[in-house]
């Protein structure tokens, strides 16, 4: 597809409605008049490929002409998985169940598939498990992520009927954490999202954001509530405030009090080299972000995304410099 095709289907599928939200945030962030902000959004989107929540989540309304063309858009985004990525394969990921398959050795916990284990299988999976987390088979952002609690079912007999009514079929036993991970949020599974791009047989890291849980949820996805930061990969530290689905930023933690700016995560260096031999399993498939959780004794991944979004990566609060990934992918796909 066309840059100018797939430009014109995303404009045709704008929503007014969650335009005029994204104006009135342009609005209350910095006082622009909300016509002049139309304008600009329109401008943005045909000159940089950028859609509306692009503009409010880059801080473009608070950039020049040159600043801007440095963000990976969400139409430079396609480009570059188009040219990356064979979505032929794209089910070795998004089918949960043949993603941990595929990724079994990668993955620091027992999984099961709860749609064609037997009655015993699923006993042995659920022994000695305070809980399990149970999940549909094509979720994404934490949608579909149910945390079941052996405890409140009669027996397992009864746990895997609800499963399976509610086809939570993709069944996965629950990671410690390392305490430097638990510490930002205890009752979420808090990870990092590593984005590599192999590229001539050597796997590049284009960044790494850490993901937590707020309140008493369970999911680390902003989707889901949570707020995520930036990650320097050289010194494993937290180098950015935290930001969330609303724009809010925060220096700490707004449960645990964490202050993040220069807080050391765990295993960063260990999590990059998972995150690396992982990427060569298929490389068809070469521009993919990995959710990766920190046990005490090393790595475990998540999940694989092939179709990761620029949301995480390129939020404003993470880049006061006002430059984005689009001069890295130039340079690494030579365009």
């Amino acid at each position: 597809m066309s840059k100018l095709s797939y430009l014109a289907r995303v404009m045709s599928g704008v929503r007014l409605k969650k335009m005029n939200q994204m104006i009135d945030v342009v609005h209350d962030k910095c006082g622009q008049n909300k016509v002049k902000t139309f304008f600009d959004m329109c401008w943005c989107g045909a000159r940089y490929g950028a859609g509306y929540y692009d503009y409010v989540m880059f801080g473009f309304y608070n950039m020049n002409g040159r600043q801007r063309d440095t963000y990976l858009t969400r139409v430079r985004n396609k480009k570059v998985i188009d040219h990356m990525n064979d979505l032929s394969y794209s089910d070795e990921f998004d089918d949960k169940l043949r993603f941990n398959q595929r990724f079994a050795k990668y993955l620091g916990r027992k999984t099961l598939n709860g749609e064609t284990a037997t009655l015993t299988e699923f006993t042995d999976f659920i022994a000695g498990q305070e809980a399990i987390f149970a999940k549909i088979n094509h979720g994404d952002c934490g949608r579909g992520v149910n945390k079941l609690y052996v405890k409140d079912y009669e027996s397992p007999a009864v746990m895997l009927d609800y499963i399976r009514r509610n086809q939570l079929v993709v069944l996965e036993q629950v990671l410690p954490q390392h305490p430097d991970m638990a510490r930002l949020h205890p009752s979420s599974v808090n990870t990092m999202r590593i984005l590599t791009d192999l590229v001539d047989g050597e796997v590049h890291v284009a960044y790494i954001s850490v993901k937590m849980g707020r309140g008493d949820g369970y999911c680390d996805n902003s989707g889901q509530g949570g707020v995520l930061c930036r990650v320097d990969p050289e010194t494993g530290k937290i180098i950015s405030p935290a930001t969330d689905d609303y724009f809010n930023v925060y220096d700490r933690h707004p449960d645990t009090g964490v202050e993040f700016v220069g807080y050391q995560l765990p295993m960063v260096p260990e999590a990059i080299a998972l995150a690396k031999e992982a990427a060569h399993e298929i490389p068809q498939v070469a521009h993919v972000g990995w959710d990766m959780a920190i046990t005490p004794t090393g790595p475990a991944i998540i999940e694989g995304n092939d179709f990761p979004g620029t949301d995480l990566c390129q939020l404003a609060p993470f880049y006061p410099e006002k430059e984005g990934l689009w001069p890295y992918y130039k340079k690494l796909l030579h365009w």
